[in-house]
């Protein structure tokens, strides 16, 4: 699940983010409420399963970054606000703007993974494609397809997770541990070089997209780069 995390303190941002890729979440952080609303034109509407705001931001406040997703954008993905302030007054202002849910400083990750997860399973609709897209390169993860301008193809199941986990995670080296362990469930009867071979075919699936690169990263793991 990819997690759009907007929050001004650095040191709490990044330990936020951190944690929560922990726990099996990709999150993309941004600072501020302009930037906010950047990552989502940027990353398409469709890019992020749920959104964590702070309420005080510079630039735009966490409200008026909900209200701009919901009613500007038509972001239907959730929404939870992380804050101080626990008065009853401002929780129905943050859920009459269109959040889902409510947390209030201070948490433990484990309470805001939970949340998010709740959120998520009330937010899912399986009947609707999930399409990722960045700039003239598309992937639907419902049918497993990459597309580049005209150039379609689809990938075998491992494949496309493999590709989606580093197309959304993007220009960023991923541990190969981190990737083996988010992708292969059953990690008692398969082991690295399973990665490494399945990582070699998606490349030969790939060859079609000359500018999508894959790069191994020595003694750490791989990063996907889109060439110009």
């Amino acid at each position: 699940m990819k997690i759009l995390l907007v929050k001004d303190d650095i040191k709490l941002g990044k330990t936020t983010q951190e944690l929560l890729t922990y726990e099996k979440f990709f999150v993309d952080w941004a600072e501020d409420g302009n930037e906010a609303i950047r990552y989502i034109k940027e990353n398409a509407i469709t890019n992020y399963d749920a959104v964590i705001l702070d309420w005080m931001l510079p630039e735009l406040s966490g409200i008026e970054v909900c209200r701009l997703l919901r009613n500007k954008y038509n972001y239907q993905g959730g929404i939870i606000f992380v804050t101080a302030k626990g008065e009853l007054d401002d929780c129905v202002r943050a859920l009459n703007t269109g959040a889902d849910d409510f947390v209030v400083k201070p948490y433990k990750i484990k309470e805001l993974s939970a949340r998010l997860n709740a959120v998520l399973r009330r937010k899912d609709k399986p009947f609707i494609d999930k399409i990722y897209q960045k700039g003239n390169i598309e992937i639907n993860a419902s049918l497993c397809t990459v597309q580049c301008d005209d150039t379609k193809i689809q990938l075998r199941k491992k494949e496309f997770a493999l590709f989606e986990m580093l197309f959304v995670n993007l220009n960023n080296v991923l541990p190969r541990t981190s990737i083996f362990e988010k992708i292969w469930e059953d990690k008692m009867d398969t082991n690295m070089e399973s990665l490494d071979s399945h990582i070699y075919m998606l490349r030969k699936s790939l060859k079609v997209f000359p500018n999508i690169q894959i790069k191994s990263i020595k003694n750490i793991g791989y990063k996907m780069e889109i060439m110009q």
